[in-house]
């Protein structure tokens, strides 16, 4: 499971906007990404990420196919995995995200995706939750 918009506090939806990656490397649909030099690369697990792929993508050496993704708001709340459980007691607190840009860590610590909701499934629990600055 990959980050996917559930919903948002204001009921309107993230257009599509179209970058390029960075050379060499490849995306998955609900990685988290930011950009440098603009070029978007694999979300940091500290870093608030600036956009979700909306595709997967296969690296190009030079990277000439723009790649769909959309913004990442504080308004916007996304569901996906954790790579440990994450208990109904850390609703309201900011965890890591995993080093695949795609799950969520249970570290509190330099956290960037505040929880929302939990099934507090052990080992994996699905969690809803926002990204914060």
């Amino acid at each position: 499971m990959a980050f996917k918009v559930v919903g948002g506090l204001n009921g309107t939806q993230a257009p599509f906007e179209y970058y390029l990656l960075t050379d060499n490397e490849g995306a998955t649909l609900g990685e988290a990404l930011s950009q440098t030099s603009g070029r978007l690369t694999k979300c940091a697990a500290t870093g608030v990420p600036e956009f979700i792929a909306m595709c997967d993508r296969t690296a190009e050496s030079t990277s000439v196919t723009d790649l769909p993704v959309i913004r990442v708001t504080e308004l916007l709340e996304f569901s996906t995995k954790s790579m440990a459980t994450v208990a109904t007691t850390v609703i309201g607190t900011k965890v890591t995200l995993h080093t695949d840009g795609l799950l969520v860590t249970a570290t509190s610590s330099s956290g960037v995706f505040e929880i929302s909701a939990t099934d507090g499934a052990t080992t994996t629990s699905n969690v809803k939750g926002y990204f914060r600055r």
